[in-house]
């Protein structure tokens, strides 16, 4: 750790290598599969020091390109970590930038258990309170401006530069396969928005699932994959066909309107845990071997936090961080990351003791 290269160094070295491995067990994990789509023909291990040397040719531009998205992200990594330390700085800078390497076996473990190791994948709740925070905080700030927003369609300003957040967003976080089909679906809503068309419909989730499978067909054999498109389908199918909300009249009382908003929220909490959660078990119990009894529980304690507290948190620390302003937002941002991985750890331990029993 902390040995290596930057991001598109040419390199001199001795290694011992050897073919990919194949499958541990039948059915298992491939190797050799995943690392052909990566074009990697070999693994291997270094032997002595790895040095760096003036590359034969020029990098490719796209080489340079991935090597300054690289640098950013490894800079806010490492800012993020000067703030906060172990897990909590670990999952923040996965929250932003994607790299999970350094949370802690027991933490991981607690979060898988807990059903909470959603949060670290960056998929559709992330990218989501990125383009939906973006859009929000530009639309008032426009509406702030009378005369604009009688003549101009501030509402359609506010999508593009949420469209654009969470293209940025897309880059910075490595752009996985669950990622793409987030960015995907919400540049469909978003366009939509631009467009005054509706567009959160299944027919879009199949366009998203297209198009993935376009640029990367072997993602339909990972979990990523399946758990992501499993867990959209099923909530977008609940939203379209579900039970009728209960709607507040605009004569009914303040207080009535604040009680039923509280309520539909609470209720659209669980309902969403509980449906995201079924849809994804037989995923979960087929690549990794076990489910979460608690997963729903675990949902409704921390992601309320995650929802208001970390990621607005991080994305304000994000903005800032050029101008050097971000340390106490992080630190802020920390404060929420601890009570979700307590609850992760407290039902980890719940369940623990249930099959225990």
């Amino acid at each position: 750790k902390g040995k290596a290269p930057p991001v598109g160094a040419y390199v001199t070295l001795r290694a011992r290598l050897a073919p990919p491995l194949a499958p541990v067990r039948p059915g298992g994990y491939d190797f050799a599969r995943d690392l052909y789509f990566q074009h990697i023909g070999a693994s291997g291990f270094v032997l002595g020091a790895i040095n760096v040397a003036e590359p034969p040719v020029k990098p490719s531009r796209w080489l340079q390109v991935s090597a300054v998205i690289q640098g950013m992200r490894d800079a806010i990594d490492a800012r993020i970590r000067s703030v906060l330390e172990g897990d909590t700085g670990a999952i923040a800078s996965a929250l932003i930038t994607g790299k999970r390497d350094a949370i802690s076996r027991p933490v991981q473990e607690a979060l898988y258990v807990s059903s909470l190791a959603h949060v670290l994948s960056i998929s559709g709740y992330h990218m989501a309170l990125v383009a939906g925070v973006v859009f929000f905080v530009c639309r008032a700030l426009l509406a702030l401006i009378l005369g604009l927003a009688n003549l101009r369609p501030i509402k359609k300003w506010a999508a593009v530069a949420a469209l654009l957040a969470a293209g940025f967003y897309l880059v910075l976080s490595g752009a996985e396969v669950a990622t793409q089909r987030a960015f995907i679906m919400t540049a469909i809503v978003l366009v939509g928005v631009i467009a005054d068309r509706a567009a959160l419909t299944l027919r879009n989730l199949a366009i998203a699932a297209f198009v993935v499978l376009a640029i990367t067909p072997e993602a339909v054999m990972h979990p990523s994959f399946q758990m992501s498109f499993a867990a959209t389908l099923a909530l977008v199918a609940a939203y379209e066909r579900g039970l009728p909300w209960t709607i507040a009249a605009a004569d009914t009382s303040l207080g009535a309107r604040a009680a039923l908003w509280g309520g539909r929220e609470l209720v659209a909490l669980i309902l969403a845990s509980l449906v995201a959660g079924l849809a994804t078990a037989p995923f979960a119990a087929f690549h990794f071997h076990r489910i979460a009894p608690y997963g729903v529980l675990a949902n409704l304690l921390a992601m309320p936090i995650v929802s208001i507290w970390v990621m607005p948190s991080g994305l304000l620390g994000l903005v800032l961080a050029p101008f050097g302003f971000d340390g106490a937002l992080w630190r802020f941002m920390g404060q929420g990351i601890e009570w979700m991985v307590a609850v992760a750890v407290w039902v980890a331990h719940e369940s623990t003791v249930l099959a225990a029993h």
